[in-house]
């Protein structure tokens, strides 16, 4: 009786050492995947540079609606060595409060950029896209973009911070920077949602629908920003998972403020 018991403390401590090893290899791929999705970003920022203004001395199509702090630089993006990579490069996602700067895709469904990086390697940082039933150029009246929450911060990890309404109060604004133009996005709202809430909708067949759609999202706001957004505004909708629950999502709402053009990179 007593060897038949040491012999299950024995296969206890296997089964114990075994699992443990299983748990330390797992988190041992998911740092080199963290990693490897970090060199391959990084090295994408080669493509977009900061500008100083000069080099952007085209006339704006419109006022910047804020003044942006004295530390922060715009971009000037090189789309074409950008698209030599990967044709389905849409945008570039500059937020200033979180330090966020990645190119956008937008592939043929919502599910291949959720583990593939923007050079095409599987991955758990995936990349950010565009929902694929949105207008590539920006002029759909919702356009979606996802990022992954990861935990090291990187991709739309920091997204979630816009809850606190002190920063948003100091960066308002977040800016995508398409072929010959930097568009500026002022943020209008933010909240935690179920996945596939209202603020997913991409189509509108009514006017009416996207009022209700504008109503609804701007109900669900953690902070009164001051700002409304109308029948006739572009909306771009930011999202990202939350760590503690799977079923739900942080999401920020933001409409175009400014279209200003820009040069390309020389």
């Amino acid at each position: 009786m007593k060897r038949y018991a040491n012999y299950l403390i024995l296969a206890g401590m296997i089964l114990s050492l075994g699992v443990g090893t299983f748990a330390i290899t797992r988190l041992m791929l998911a740092y080199e995947e963290y990693q490897q999705g970090d060199k391959v970003y990084e090295e994408l920022q080669n493509f977009a540079d900061e500008a100083g203004p000069e080099k952007n001395a085209d006339e704006p199509d419109s006022q910047m609606t804020e003044e942006p702090p004295d530390d922060f630089q715009f971009l000037q993006v090189d789309f074409e060595e950008l698209q030599a990579i990967n044709p389905d490069v849409a945008a570039w996602i500059q937020i200033p409060a979180l330090d966020i700067s990645y190119p956008v895709v937008r592939g043929t469904d919502n599910s291949y950029y959720l583990s593939h990086l923007f050079n095409g390697k599987a991955n758990i940082n995936g990349s950010i896209f565009m929902d694929y039933h949105s207008q590539p150029d920006f002029t759909g009246q919702n356009t979606i973009i996802y990022g992954h929450n990861m935990k090291n911060g990187s991709m739309f990890g920091t997204l979630e911070q816009y809850q606190d309404e002190n920063l948003y109060r100091q960066y308002p604004s977040f800016y995508l920077y398409i072929p010959g133009y930097r568009l500026e996005y002022q943020i209008f709202s933010c909240y935690t949602a179920r996945a596939g809430s209202a603020g997913y909708t991409y189509s509108f067949p009514e006017q009416e629908d996207f009022a209700t759609f504008l109503e609804t999202v701007t109900s669900y706001a953690l902070y009164d920003t001051g700002i409304t957004a109308g029948p006739a505004d572009k909306i771009v909708s930011l999202s990202t998972c939350v760590n503690t629950s799977r079923e739900h999502r942080f999401l920020v709402h933001g409409k175009l403020m400014n279209q200003t053009a820009i040069g390309t990179k020389e």
